[in-house]
């Protein structure tokens, strides 16, 4: 734990600070260009998980509109904003507002033709072979499979929350822990605004293979 290096708003734990060797940064919400132009260490590892655009934006409009602890003052305002509005007028300001930053990191690894990790395999039972090929074969940690197995175990949704994925609380910052969940919540209206916008980048991403879904 000693070697984790708290997450701050804007990643400016990431951007702009000196990455030491032997810590760790979680939660970098960065582009490609802003890994490489960081101050690296000689020897460093990391790894890029993307997840459904759409799943996200879902996401970002239920923890901004109830659960996110308000930590800044641009999350208040959008708050304020988005209790003004129904459903579907929020999730249309987000996309405008909000999930632009999150198509930009997505689209600057996708154009290197990186080798991405989906947030939705970690989240079906798959966490324990992404994980140990990541942190055991990849990066080298010296620790046992069997100890990677708990830690993981022990940070599912529903240890975590509480409750089993699927089972929702709007008011909670773990909401639901499922994905696909973009499909309770676009209407025909919210669906369209968002293949306007992001359509192709699904495909990119290897979450839809045409704009017909």
């Amino acid at each position: 734990p000693q070697r984790i290096i708290t997450p701050e708003l804007g990643s400016r734990h990431f951007i702009g600070a000196q990455i030491l060797e032997g810590n760790v940064y979680p939660t970098a919400y960065v582009t490609r260009q802003e890994v490489y132009d960081a101050r690296l260490p000689a020897h460093w590892v990391r790894f890029v998980v993307i997840r459904d655009l759409r799943d996200t934006l879902v996401s970002a409009y239920f923890s901004l509109r109830y659960s996110h602890s308000t930590i800044a003052s641009s999350i208040i305002e959008m708050r304020n904003v988005l209790s003004g509005m129904d459903l579907d007028d929020g999730m249309i300001y987000l996309m405008d507002q909000w999930l632009p930053a999150s198509a930009r990191i997505q689209s600057s690894w996708v154009e290197a033709d990186e080798n991405l990790i989906h947030f939705e395999d970690l989240i079906s039972g798959k966490d324990l072979e992404v994980f140990e090929e990541i942190l055991i074969t990849k990066a080298g940690f010296p620790i046992t499979r069997e100890h990677l197995r708990d830690v993981l175990l022990g940070n599912r949704f529903e240890n975590l929350a509480g409750r089993k994925p699927g089972q929702e609380n709007v008011k909670e910052h773990m909401r639901k822990g499922i994905a696909g969940d973009w499909q309770n919540y676009f209407s025909p209206r919210v669906k369209d605004e968002f293949l306007k916008r992001y359509g192709d980048l699904l495909i990119a991403t290897n979450y839809e293979k045409d704009l017909a879904w």
